[in-house]
Parts: structure tokens; C-alpha cells; sequence
């Protein structure tokens, strides 16, 4: 049975070497760290993560260094959860557009695990994250995808702060709650944080809003589908192109929207994620694709792996049982 709890008691070794090692290896599935070998201090660290009900909480203390998530890891792993990260001291900063933005201390940072990452601490940082699956998210939401990198400010809005107290409260009292109080306290967590992210404007009357998340549910339940495209939905929606382009010009367009979603389909269903065909043929006509070919391009451009080699050389080591068992939990979720 695996434990509710995983603290591999970094800050306990005394070799400064082993602590940046197996700080790495037990991050390894949420970041690529790189410790900062430069600083005149010894490098320290400590982690503890806890299963709360259906999502998870981890608190965390390093020294400077730089944490990514790359491509490469977003295939190998394919997690389809997101991350909610608020440093409580030290200075930090994420990458967006090419230009590093800073991290106040009290400010929460949303990470799509699903995409590319880039981060540092130049001090050292002490955080509390929130790792939640992608279908715990209320349509209100919106697609959570766009919010990746958003920063929420502690006294940007109530709301903010609500979620920021509730995420430094929640590491205070886990080690003496039990099963059925982790379980409402997840409830309550997932509550607060599709109410932080639910946008101002959105409700029943604004029926832009409304449409566009239709749109995109419908687009998510007919990803098999290969004549989906602008005109199926302008048809089914009773729009014109103009408002469905709009839509969608962010992401890209209508179709690189559609193709990223049918490849973050296909990624679950070969990983194991998700159940699918047992041939990676099968799981390219699942996700809309009418030949084998043309898939493995697009799954190889976009992830830059084949189809048939996802999970393959990727194993954490055996005896690096703390990162193993974060994995675990995570394609739990």
C-alpha cells in the first residue's frame, strides 16, 4: 500500500551532495531542478507531500536554483492535472513570453502540467503547491490551459487571499487529520479555486462566455470525430467563422486548438492514462486521425517523441523510491 505521506527527509543529510540529489530525484515529476552550485551557502532542501482526498498538497523549502518542465518531460510523464504554487518567502520569478516576471512572496502561480515551464529562485524559497486534476475544474472555469502562467496576486482580489490562507492553513493541520477530513478538505480546496479562477464577467446572462465554454466541451467530447472542424461547429452553434476564429485566436486557431487537444488525448491513452486501443493506430483513428502517418508527425512535432516510444527508457531508478512514488500518485489523481 502506498503511504498518504512522502518526506524523504532532505534536510536531514548531512552530505550536501545527497541533498541536491535526492531533492531532484523526489521533484522529478513535478520539475527538471537544477541547484545552484555557485552559492556561498550549502545547498538545503526539505519536501513533504500529503494525498488530500482527490488532489495534493506539497510544502517545500530550497535553496536558489532553477526548476523547468520541458517538453520532453510533459510527454514521458502525461499528466493531465494543474499546479498551483505560492512561494511564502524568498524571491522567484517565471518565465513568460521570453522575459522573466518576478514572484512576490503571497502570490499564486497556475502551471498547466500539460505544458512548458521555466522558473528560478535567486534566494532561498519556502512554498506550498497544490497539484489538481484538470477535470476537477468547473466549466465556469473555462479551459484551464489559458490561465498557464497566470499569476494571482495575495491582495489582488479576496478571493486570491482567501485561497493563499487556505493553502498555508491546510499544511498546518494535515499530519493530525484524518481520512474523512482530508476528503471534505479537498472538497472545500477545489471550491475555492475554481471561485478564484471563475472570471468576474462570467454568469448565466453573459452568454458569450457561456458559448465559448460549449464550444469547447463540445470540441472535447467529438475529438474522434475527423470532420471536426470550423464549419461542424458554426453549424451546430448557429455561428458565422468570424466569432468561432475570435474565439480561438489565442490558442492559435480553431484547428491547432483541436489537433493539441486530439495529441493530449492521445498522449493519456498511450501513457496509460487513459484507456484506449492497445496499437498506436488504433489511438490515432480514436483521436481523429484518418492515417498513421500524418499522426506520428504531428505527435512527434509537437512532443518530440514517436507515438510508439512514449514511457520507453524513462523509468525513475528503482531505489529512487520518493520520486517514484510522487509519480504514482499523480497518474492516481
Amino acid at each position: 500500500m502506498e503511504p498518504d505521506v512522502i518526506d524523504p527527509g532532505i534536510s536531514g543529510l548531512q552530505d550536501e551532495r545527497l541533498r541536491r540529489e535526492v531533492w531532484i530525484e523526489t521533484v522529478a515529476p513535478i520539475w527538471t531542478a537544477a541547484p545552484d552550485r555557485t552559492a556561498a551557502s550549502p545547498w538545503q532542501a526539505s519536501f513533504r507531500g500529503w494525498k488530500v482526498g482527490g488532489i495534493h498538497l506539497y510544502k517545500t523549502y530550497s535553496s536558489p536554483q532553477t526548476v523547468e518542465r520541458t517538453r520532453s518531460q510533459v510527454a514521458t510523464l502525461a499528466v493531465d492535472h494543474v499546479y498551483l504554487q505560492q512561494h511564502l518567502t524568498g524571491h522567484s520569478s517565471v518565465e513568460v513570453a521570453s522575459d522573466e516576471q518576478a514572484i512576490p512572496a503571497g502570490t499564486i502561480v497556475l502551471v498547466d502540467m500539460a505544458q512548458p515551464v521555466f522558473g528560478r529562485s535567486t534566494t532561498s524559497v519556502d512554498g506550498t503547491s497544490l497539484c489538481i486534476p484538470r477535470r476537477l475544474f468547473d466549466s465556469r472555469v473555462g479551459e484551464v490551459g489559458r490561465l498557464h502562467r497566470s499569476r494571482f496576486a495575495r491582495t489582488g482580489n479576496p478571493l486570491n487571499k482567501l485561497l493563499s490562507d487556505h493553502m498555508r492553513n491546510m499544511q498546518d493541520c494535515l499530519d493530525t487529520s484524518d481520512e474523512a477530513q482530508r476528503t471534505m478538505l479537498a472538497t472545500a480546496t477545489v471550491s475555492i479555486c475554481n471561485a478564484m479562477l471563475t472570471p468576474a464577467s462570467d454568469s448565466a446572462y453573459n452568454r458569450p462566455a457561456v458559448v465559448a465554454i460549449e464550444i469547447r466541451q463540445f470540441i472535447e467530447a467529438n475529438l474522434g470525430r475527423s470532420d471536426l472542424g470550423v464549419e461542424m461547429l458554426c453549424a451546430r452553434f448557429g455561428l458565422s467563422r468570424t466569432p468561432v476564429y475570435a474565439l480561438f485566436e489565442a490558442d492559435g486557431g480553431v484547428m491547432t486548438y483541436i489537433r493539441n487537444r486530439r495529441l493530449a488525448q492521445a498522449m493519456r491513452m498511450l501513457s496509460g492514462v487513459e484507456e484506449g486501443p492497445p496499437r498506436v493506430s488504433g489511438v490515432a483513428y480514436a483521436c481523429g486521425y484518418e492515417n498513421l502517418k500524418s499522426f506520428s508527425k504531428a505527435f512527434h512535432a509537437h512532443y518530440g517523441v514517436n507515438p510508439r516510444d512514449v514511457g520507453t527508457g524513462h523509468r525513475v531508478d528503482a531505489y529512487r523510491e520518493n520520486g517514484a512514488t510522487l509519480m504514482s500518485w499523480m497518474k492516481d489523481l
